[in-house]
């Protein structure tokens, strides 16, 4: 009878893990891999848009400033790199939040939804022609939404690790 609840009680703890490891390879495959590779792509990006010639944001959202051909070149940009792969952030964070680490959605994570939905309005009033010189409600969280989405990624990757370390110690010691 002891060896039967010890058994049990085994199996039921390797169950645990492996259901842990299943939802931890979701978060990663579904949400935090592909959401951290596309705020790395957009980083480099923004990081090599600044050292070229992109004007500071003070400069860009006053229009007097910036050169007829800066701020088209920017709004190309905009539009055509930095927009789209937001947009797919936003939808990957709406489209698999139950996948986030927390109970609750992080705010680094909605205030970035909020300024992908902020910019979608001022770029579609800027390409019918009105309000020209209109700006983003919500500008972008920056630094927190960055970082958060980093040490999630990173938190996740450590943890997917360790527990295929163990699964395969595990699947090792009573192979033989």
């Amino acid at each position: 009878m002891l060896v039967f609840v010890l058994n049990q009680r085994a199996q039921m703890r390797a169950e645990r893990r492996r259901a842990r490891l299943d939802r931890v390879a979701s978060q990663l495959r579904s949400l935090h891999g592909p959401l951290h590779a596309l705020v790395d792509v957009n980083e480099r990006l923004w990081r090599a848009l600044r050292d070229v010639d992109l004007p500071e944001m003070e400069r860009r959202r006053s229009d007097g400033v910036l050169a007829v051909e800066q701020q088209e070149q920017w709004m190309d940009w905009l539009r055509h790199a930095l927009m789209p792969a937001n947009i797919k952030m936003r939808d990957l964070i709406v489209g698999h939040a139950d996948l986030v680490i927390e109970d609750g959605m992080p705010e680094p994570l909605r205030a970035f939804c909020a300024h992908v939905a902020a910019y979608e309005v001022m770029l579609s009033s800027r390409e019918s022609g009105v309000g020209e010189r209109r700006q983003a409600l919500i500008g972008h969280p920056g630094a927190p939404y960055v970082d958060y989405v980093r040490r999630s990624f990173e938190a996740l990757k450590r943890e997917h690790h360790q527990l295929m370390a163990t699964h395969r110690a595990r699947r090792g010691s009573t192979a033989g």
